[in-house]
């Protein structure tokens, strides 16, 4: 009788462990982070249920952005609550605040550390210039306008500006439009486009939750007006 495997018969199953683990390990990676995603996803519709709850209290405005130094009619600045605190008595939970994808380091930074993963179009901001917050009864296509984006892991404010992406800029402000736009790759400096397989998650001001990719949201040829805005409520 045999008494154990030969080397040959143990180095074949070692092989065969090993070729399945190649194949299974693409395969639970992607499955991770398709759930990653999901609940992204699902944090962003609970953020709209909070905005839309306070919509509702403050007829059709959404909440300032915070971090933000905008200056009122006699040069005076208007500090702002970030919309997260604002809203908390509506989303219950700072838990919604954080995309499990997200692995910035500045989540546990002493010095303006993260505050979110998500950043408010500072279009709807009521202390953010020049537009001091739309209201939602006057988005064009509320089901195509976003409302919330996913920020990149450097950013650490609340919010993002898209007035002043793109060349030409939709507000001229050379100093602002440096700190959101990254001309070199026709970019926007505070959005992650790319944190899930396949684009990014965006909450619209109908308030609704999907991915996609940026370029099907935003398009601009140099020179001229973006064909494609959908940040911009009046687009």
């Amino acid at each position: 009788m045999r008494g154990g495997f030969t080397l040959i018969e143990l180095l074949v199953v070692v092989a065969i462990l090993a070729l399945l683990a190649a194949i299974l390990f693409p395969v639970l990676s992607s499955a991770k982070r398709a759930a990653k995603s999901s609940a992204c996803i699902a944090h962003e519709a609970q953020l709209g249920v909070a905005l839309g709850l306070y919509a509702v209290d403050f007829d059709d405005g959404l909440p300032g952005a915070g971090e933000d130094q905008s200056n009122d009619a006699d040069g005076s600045e208007i500090g702002g609550d970030s919309w997260l605190d604002t809203v908390q008595p509506y989303s219950k939970s700072r838990l919604i605040y954080r995309c499990p994808a997200d692995e910035s380091p500045n989540w546990e930074a002493l010095i303006e550390p993260r505050q979110t993963s998500y950043g408010l179009n500072a279009f709807f901001a009521p202390n953010h210039p020049p537009f001091f917050g739309f209201k939602l009864d006057q988005v064009n296509h509320p089901s195509e306008c976003v409302l919330v984006a996913e920020l990149a892991e450097t950013w650490t404010e609340d919010h993002f500006s898209p007035m002043y992406w793109g060349t030409p800029s939709l507000v001229t402000d050379a100093l602002r439009q440096e700190s959101q736009w990254n001309a070199a790759i026709h970019q926007p400096k505070p959005l992650d486009e790319l944190r899930h397989p396949g684009g990014s998650n965006y909450l619209f001001s109908d308030f609704h939750a999907k991915k996609s990719r940026f370029s099907r949201l935003w398009h601009q040829s140099s020179g001229v007006k973006p064909s494609i805005d959908q940040f911009d409520p009046t687009w």
